[in-house]
């Protein structure tokens, strides 16, 4: 299994990260959910760096800057990231074992190995997944092989309680001998909600408080997707088209830019045969909704080569500080299954009536079913 040097503040430093939320945005609800003190998720070697990467520093950075051996220096000191709910110290370091010991507090970090030659040349799925059923991911990891080529996965499994990481792999790897599978434990707070989901008396909530996705992305492509060929970001419960047939991999590694993002759209979780949400799977349910409103925020895929990790930031609907993070593609789209899902964020599941004038079905997901080779369970 991949291995974490992460650690938390010492209550003795007299120091927790502070919320960058206003007290009239946050409730008991937010404080139980927000990353007081996490300082770092990792600490690992990537290329001739050192990256010490954990959620934004905020209040902690004078800290860290007076610890040693981070302290600036004006030639060959660390570089800082700090934005777009990114922590990174970037610095050089021999050995095996770094010291840090300052304001911040004394800890003694073990130093990961790069391991960027894994996914080295590969088309890699990326997620974030926590107690998502195994066969769900199997069906996920299926559709991707079958449909875009996909012949690596990279999950990152945030302290899933119905099974463990080990357990996972485990089994991924056997249903997929001809995959490169690595799933990474994430035990971190996923922190609150932002919109109308974090709203406190009404009033919408900002994003700024949810660090653990964006901080898995991070690490995902600094320490292990440097050097794959191209990398698609999307959820268990989202299964990406093609107007064309195409590849979204190939398509993405033509492009001059080296990025494609892409919309979604609902598939309801309503279906013509009856259907219980314990054994469902995602063949199950092919129509859409007419009545449907939501909107689906775009997902994308990306050549991490192509892209300078310091100037854009991979974050869960956008690569940041690209030219082309504003243009969305025609001839992509992920179809979002509503029923996929064990309802953490919102209640999401099987609807309960049918009606053939309220629904369309979607053709072209039933024949991707078809080619993948996944079949409705009844």
């Amino acid at each position: 299994m991949i291995a974490l040097s992460s650690i938390a503040l010492d209550p003795a430093s007299g120091l927790r990260r502070e919320s960058p939320r206003p007290p009239e945005l946050r409730n008991a609800a937010y404080d139980a959910g927000f990353d007081w003190d996490t300082l770092f998720y990792d600490c690992y070697r990537a290329g001739r760096y050192v990256v010490l990467q954990g959620p934004p520093f905020l209040n902690l950075l004078p800290a860290l800057q007076a610890s040693a051996p981070l302290k600036p220096r004006w030639f060959g000191g660390p570089r800082y990231v700090v934005r777009n709910k990114r922590g990174e110290i970037w610095c050089r370091h021999d050995g095996d074992m770094l010291t840090l010991s300052g304001p911040v507090g004394t800890y003694q970090l073990t130093i990961q190995p790069d391991q960027a030659s894994l996914f080295a040349g590969r088309r890699v799925i990326h997620t974030l997944s926590k107690d998502n059923t195994p066969r769900w991911i199997r069906d996920w990891l299926q559709f991707y092989q079958a449909e875009h080529g996909a012949d690596a996965a990279l999950v990152y499994d945030n302290g899933s309680r119905l099974y463990s990481a080990a357990d996972l792999q485990t089994e991924l790897r056997a249903a997929f001998p001809a995959m490169v599978i690595h799933v990474v434990p994430w035990p971190f707070r996923y922190g609150p909600q932002g919109g109308l989901a974090g709203a406190v008396n009404g009033v919408e909530a900002p994003w700024d408080s949810d660090f653990c996705q964006t901080g898995s992305m991070a690490h995902a492509r600094l320490r292990f997707l440097r050097d794959a060929k191209s990398v698609l970001n999307v959820d268990i419960d989202e299964l990406v088209l093609s107007d064309k047939g195409r590849s979204i991999f190939e398509a993405t590694e033509a492009t001059r830019h080296g990025f494609i993002k892409f919309p979604g759209q609902w598939i309801s979780g309503a279906s013509p045969d009856p259907i219980d949400h314990e054994p469902c799977r995602h063949a199950d349910f092919t129509h859409r909704a007419l009545a449907e409103t939501r909107e689906c925020p775009p997902k994308w895929c990306v050549v991490p080569a192509r892209h300078d990790p310091f100037g854009t930031t991979w974050s869960v609907h956008n690569l940041f500080g690209s030219r082309h993070n504003r243009v969305i593609d025609s001839e992509f789209s992920y179809r979002h299954m509503t029923a996929i899902s064990n309802s953490w964020k919102e209640n999401r599941g099987i609807a309960g009536q049918f009606d053939p004038a309220g629904y369309r079905e979607d053709r072209a997901l039933v024949a991707a079913f078809a080619r993948a080779g996944l079949a409705s369970h009844n």
